[in-house]
């Protein structure tokens, strides 16, 4: 009965019609002020996720999950070493590959890209670029004939299309080597630098191009599990030896991962004033509300209550406020990424950011985190209003107008 007591005087303090109207608003804008701020932490933190889970699938997508690199030279008897390597547990595949700088021409244009010669009838590459053919079969590189796989926005860049031939020339000495191929399809990752910069071409035409002779660059692992490839891919160099370099994609990358975790986190943090803001609100809401009730409180203290009740009561009125906002803020935020995921209204820039939609992924846990955030810190923004209403002598009060 006294729970009940407590919640319901809360509630009407909050619904009554107030002779200081102001009070009433200040009120509404300390509930609207916590929905912001936690509709604006939910979305900023699921769009910040969405990008970085989406730019670890893409990446983890067209790339391998760790390279193996010889320090200082190409590896030698590579299939070798690939064999030993995919015979561990925790490798899934082991790939030798080639990779350099070569500048692309065709129709009268030139643009500089990095040339990857792969194995065409590797299971992961196929599984990886089957999905993201544009044009042409992946299996063209296959062939007799040089082949060579473009990006879309690379193959836009040459004005190319598939069966057209382009020129690939390395400067290798004095004397730079010059190769033609045959473009046997385009493809896109959905990532603009990726599609831009990269092209595709089987190990023996790199190989040649380059002037490797049987050596390749390096040596591609996929595991098991990705979420330890760090851990694998310090036991594989441990094994190695100090001979070989092995970096897994998480250390390839770590500056991207880094800038947005930080951005992640300070968004975060500036987003969250807003509702700090509103819990103060919420504590001038309630000043006010004491000094308005004081002859009420004054009754009630006569009629029995105890400090702790008029405590409760005040602390009951910015919990109220703080979950009715926090609950409000939550569907809005909720709604809010629904309709950008749903319909991607909100397009930008895939030069800038990578991709060229606002990804979004959202996180239930981080969600209530908020929420719960919002609450506490309207109940802490009630522990002064609360104890100088507790405080307040009943006969002064009753005598206030």
């Amino acid at each position: 009965m006294a729970a009940q007591l407590d919640l319901w005087i809360a509630w009407r303090h909050l619904r009554a019609k107030r002779s200081e109207r102001f009070i009433s608003l200040i009120t509404w804008l300390s509930v609207g002020g916590v929905t912001l701020g936690v509709a604006a932490l939910v979305v900023v933190f699921s769009v910040m996720t969405g990008y970085k889970d989406l730019l670890r699938d893409k990446l983890v997508g067209v790339n391998a999950h760790a390279v193996v690199h010889r320090i200082g030279a190409e590896i030698d008897e590579a299939q070798g070493l690939a064999t030993y390597l995919g015979k561990m547990d925790e490798v899934a595949d082991a790939t030798p590959f080639v990779m350099g700088q070569a500048m692309l021409a065709a129709r009268g244009v030139s643009e500089g890209a990095v040339l990857r010669g792969v194995d065409p009838a590797n299971a992961y590459w196929l599984a990886s670029f089957a999905p993201a053919m544009v044009e042409g079969a992946i299996d063209g590189l296959g062939g007799r004939e040089p082949g060579v796989l473009l990006g879309k926005e690379l193959a836009a860049t040459l004005k190319v299309k598939t069966g057209d031939t382009l020129r690939a020339t390395i400067p290798v000495g004095s004397v730079p080597h010059i190769g033609v191929f045959r473009v046997k399809g385009i493809f896109s990752s959905g990532m603009f630098d990726f599609d831009s910069t990269v092209a595709f071409t089987t190990i023996a035409s790199a190989q040649k191009l380059f002037g490797l002779g049987t050596r390749v660059n390096g040596i591609e692992l996929r595991f098991h599990e990705l979420e330890r490839s760090t851990e694998l891919a310090l036991e594989v160099g441990r094994r190695l030896g100090h001979d070989y370099w092995v970096a897994d994609w998480k250390r390839l990358n770590r500056n991207i991962f880094y800038a947005l975790e930080l951005q992640r986190i300070v968004l975060t943090l500036i987003l969250g004033l807003i509702v700090l803001v509103a819990a103060f609100n919420v504590a001038a809401t309630l000043i006010m509300t004491v000094l308005e009730k004081t002859r009420d409180i004054g009754i009630l203290k006569a009629m029995g209550a105890s400090n702790k009740l008029i405590r409760r009561i005040f602390a009951l009125q910015g919990l109220l406020i703080g979950g009715v906002g926090a609950g409000a803020g939550l569907s809005l935020g909720l709604g809010i990424c629904f309709v950008i995921d749903r319909y991607q209204i909100i397009k930008i820039p895939g030069d800038i950011y990578l991709f060229d939609r606002l990804p979004v992924e959202v996180n239930p846990l981080a969600c209530l985190a908020f929420g719960a955030l919002a609450v506490v810190l309207c109940w802490v923004a009630t522990l002064y209003p609360c104890r100088k209403a507790s405080r307040l002598d009943p006969v002064r009060a009753i005598r206030t107008e």
